[in-house]
């Protein structure tokens, strides 16, 4: 990494003209560029991390440069379109211009490595600065204050502090960089689909670039602990990288790596429910203030498609098991038929709207805390109640909506049966005043049949122990019954998702940690 202008003895060298596009329909050249005064040209590539970094880091500096007098341009050694998608990725809010093969402007400006930052003003180059030089790029840019009489803002003074560039294509084979440039020969989508990083469904491949912008400043290397049933080891490089792959913003981050230290919890039982031949899949219900800071559904259509975060963020969990964890259908997972809830499922609460203290409350945080809670569960049964008139009619139905849960016969459940309320139900309740507590008893003690008629096929040891006549609850308590809101503000129909049963999963609840940088 060298700096270089020139000397009080030797002629200013001019700055050759450009060979470049961009998006607009006019011709981009130097003297457009140095109209306000200087103009900060970046040479770049994105096959080039220490370019990446350079631009990460000027990105955000760049309106205000413009302001002062000072156009920064990044100079892409790639196709336009590669240019403006990793302009936008890494927060570049100066200019972006591209050169093609043979890169004239990158050999005009005697490039050796990118990123090279060239000072122009009136004409000539004022000076430069080679690879990552924080020193140096600071000497620049006062370099440049003191041409326009203006103060600029120079980058903060981060680690690394020095870091060597790559090659420039300019200064490489041509028939190479041509190579380089060249479309590549395999599709990355159908290449995820062939490494096996996948769902079934198309995913984002995790670049390093996206991995470390999903990270943030959090450190990759920390460890979450092993993911059944393989046991690998669920860095947070990792889990950013399905993170990445399941297509989450680097906003959901934190909510995936809390849903990840839940699962991972041995209460969960993670390892039965990845390898057990029923259907069950992970439920992530997300409560607090991070549902709105990113953007979760818990309204209209809560339970199905259309919205990033519940459907990124429930994927990303199933994506660590099944990647990070070996539990992939057909292998370990030994799910007879699986459900679409396997691929991902999450749903925020409605908090506003219900008439209840919400679920992560009834579990011991404060109201303001945002917490993940994980729940091994089947599939959504749908509840259709319109004509319900009173509470008890209403909890009735939703009840015995549920007495087939995991199977017709198999009463009582030990594991919790979730029940989607709507919010129009919801408020049938709340005029009513009944508390949670008030509708899981009724519906405990509503939800009951005589043992002699559920002794047939598939039923439990506490039936046949039974007297014919005893009724038998279809859940052990009403514990077992689990409540929260969520949905349209019209249309009477809530849901039921049965219990991952017969393995003692537990519901395990984590709070959301703020993002790290």
């Amino acid at each position: 990494m060298t700096e270089s202008h020139p000397s009080r003895d030797e002629a200013p060298r001019a700055a050759p003209p450009l060979a470049v596009r961009d998006t607009g329909p006019g011709e981009v050249t130097i003297g457009g560029l140095t109209a306000g005064g200087c103009a900060l040209l970046l040479f770049v590539n994105d096959d080039c991390p220490t370019s990446a970094m350079a631009m990460r880091r000027l990105g955000p500096l760049c309106r205000a440069w413009q302001e002062a007098g000072l156009t920064a341009s990044a100079v892409f050694e790639d196709p336009l379109e590669v240019a403006v998608r990793v302009a936008r990725r890494l927060g570049w809010a100066g200019g972006v211009v591209s050169e093609d093969p043979p890169y004239e402007t990158s050999r005009a400006y005697q490039l050796v490595s990118v990123p090279t930052a060239v000072l122009v003003q009136a004409g000539t180059i004022a000076g430069s600065v080679t690879g990552w030089d924080h020193q140096a790029l600071a000497a620049l840019i006062g370099q440049a204050a003191a041409l326009l009489g203006a103060e600029l803002a120079i980058p903060e003074a981060t680690e690394p502090l020095l870091k060597p560039g790559c090659s420039s294509k300019a200064a490489i084979d041509p028939e190479l960089a041509a190579a380089m440039s060249a479309p590549a020969g395999t599709d990355d989508i159908e290449e995820m689909f062939e490494r096996g990083w996948t769902d079934g469904l198309p995913v984002v491949p995790p670049t390093p670039e996206r991995v470390e912008a999903m990270l943030g400043a959090a450190d990759g290397s920390a460890s979450l602990g092993p993911v059944p049933p393989a046991m690998g080891e669920a860095t947070l490089e990792r889990v950013a990288a399905c993170a990445v792959l399941a297509g989450c913003r680097p906003a959901y981050f934190p909510v995936v790596v809390a849903a990840a230290r839940a699962a991972l919890d041995p209460a969960f039982n993670l390892h039965g429910q990845a390898v057990t031949t029923q259907p069950a899949g992970q439920l992530v219900v997300v409560n607090g203030p991070v549902r709105e800071a990113i953007g979760l559904n818990s309204g209209m259509g809560a339970l199905g498609p259309g919205f990033r975060p519940n459907l990124t963020i429930g994927r990303a969990l199933r994506l660590l098991v099944t990647l990070t964890g070996g539990g992939m259908p057909g292998k370990l997972d030994r799910s007879t038929q699986g459900q679409m809830g396997k691929i991902g499922f999450c749903v925020a609460e409605d908090e506003e709207v219900s008439p209840w203290e919400p679920l992560h409350v009834e579990r011991g945080f404060q109201p303001g805390q945002s917490v993940v809670t994980v729940i091994g569960s089947d599939a959504p049964l749908s509840i259709s109640d319109h004509r319900s008139r009173t509470p008890e009619d209403l909890a009735w139905v939703l009840g015995w909506a549920a007495a087939s849960a995991w199977s017709t016969n198999w009463w009582p459940l030990e594991e919790p049966s979730v029940f989607v309320i709507c919010p129009e139900h919801a408020e049938m309740f709340r005029a009513a005043g009944w508390t949670k507590q008030r509708l899981r008893q009724f519906m405990f003690e509503e939800v009951r049949r005589p043992a002699g008629e559920l002794r047939r096929g598939e039923t439990t040891p506490a039936v046949h122990a039974a007297d014919p006549a005893a009724r038998v609850p279809k859940w052990a308590s009403p514990e077992a019954i689990v409540l929260v809101v969520a949905g349209g503000e019209a249309g009477r129909y809530s849901a039921v998702l049965g219990p991952c049963t017969g393995m003692g999963s537990q519901i395990v609840s984590r709070e959301v940690e703020p993002r790290v940088g």
